[in-house]
């Protein structure tokens, strides 16, 4: 079993995501429910729960206050917002689990079972600090991604990735200083990325443009990337991908 608090102040959230916790995610028992900063502190410091369900809008304080007053904290955090595209972006970059508010149910069953692996695996990352520092930096390229390759952590600023390439069922990010293998595919890091910045050039590959020394139009075509780098460009992605280069 998971012990787990609720922090929100709207009773309403409360009371739905208490229902859908008891229907849905019967490994998690609900110990506390706070709907502040200061009342919340005072349930994690007198509980420890293994969970956390926190609202980030709050009167009094926010939820990223209530983290910031709890530098110990030794729980998993599920944050419930209703931020928009930009921020969520942030969220992903530090590798954290969100729900949307509404929640939805299979999100949350997800999000739970991510949770309750970590916990018994203690293998928590709790990328807070980087969080708040990209829902800081307005402009997306500047902000920082959490990778985790074979079990070790890198924070890699988004204009330090040159281009990350296909290779079954992995993918290789090719950095300014390293290369990290991820399990995630192409397609989730093209959905994640900023698109002017980070083309799909191929279905094996994308491209950082600012890591772009050179462009051959030929039939298909292929870039030249700065380190020497030579990346061929599929016939049917050329035409989006030079307008969004010139761009």
């Amino acid at each position: 079993m998971i012990t787990a608090i609720i922090v929100d102040d709207e009773q309403k959230n409360v009371a739905m995501l208490v229902s859908l916790l008891h229907q849905y995610c019967p490994q998690v028992t609900l110990v506390s429910t706070a709907n502040n900063v200061a009342s919340a502190r005072d349930s994690i410091e007198r509980l420890h729960p293994q969970l956390v369900f926190l609202d980030i809008e709050m009167p009094y304080g926010s939820g990223f206050d209530l983290l910031q007053s709890l530098p110990g904290l030794d729980a998993e955090v599920i944050f419930i917002t209703a931020f928009d595209q930009y921020a969520l972006n942030a969220f992903r970059y530090a590798a954290l689990d969100y729900l949307l508010k509404p929640v939805n149910i299979e999100e949350l069953e997800d999000a739970v079972i991510r949770a309750e692996k970590r916990i018994k695996e203690k293998n928590t990352t709790r990328n807070y600090d980087l969080l708040l520092r990209n829902l800081e930096e307005r402009e997306g390229i500047k902000q920082t991604i959490a990778f985790t390759d074979n079990g070790r952590q890198h924070l890699v600023p988004l204009a330090d990735i040159k281009y990350i390439i296909a290779d079954g069922s992995y993918t290789h990010i090719h950095t300014v200083n390293k290369e990290i293998v991820s399990t995630k595919n192409l397609k989730d890091f093209e959905t994640l990325f900023p698109a002017k910045v980070f083309c799909r050039i191929h279905n094996g590959h994308i491209v950082n443009k600012m890591h772009i020394l050179k462009i051959d139009k030929g039939r298909g075509g292929y870039v030249t990337m700065k380190d020497g780098k030579e990346l061929e460009i599929a016939v049917r992605r050329k035409e989006e991908f030079l307008k969004i280069f010139k761009k």
